[in-house]
């Protein structure tokens, strides 16, 4: 393995787990301002 293929490597991960996180980030984001606006009502 050259330092090349271990930068490469490590984009490839790193682009992998934003892929899978921005999502989630998402759908809790929407969860807690739902729950958030929720509660300021009652």
């Amino acid at each position: 393995m050259t330092l090349a293929d271990l930068v490469l490597l490590t984009k490839k991960i790193a682009i992998g787990i934003l892929i899978f996180l921005i999502p989630l980030v998402i759908i809790a984001g929407s969860i807690w301002l739902i729950h958030f606006l929720f509660n300021q009502h009652h």
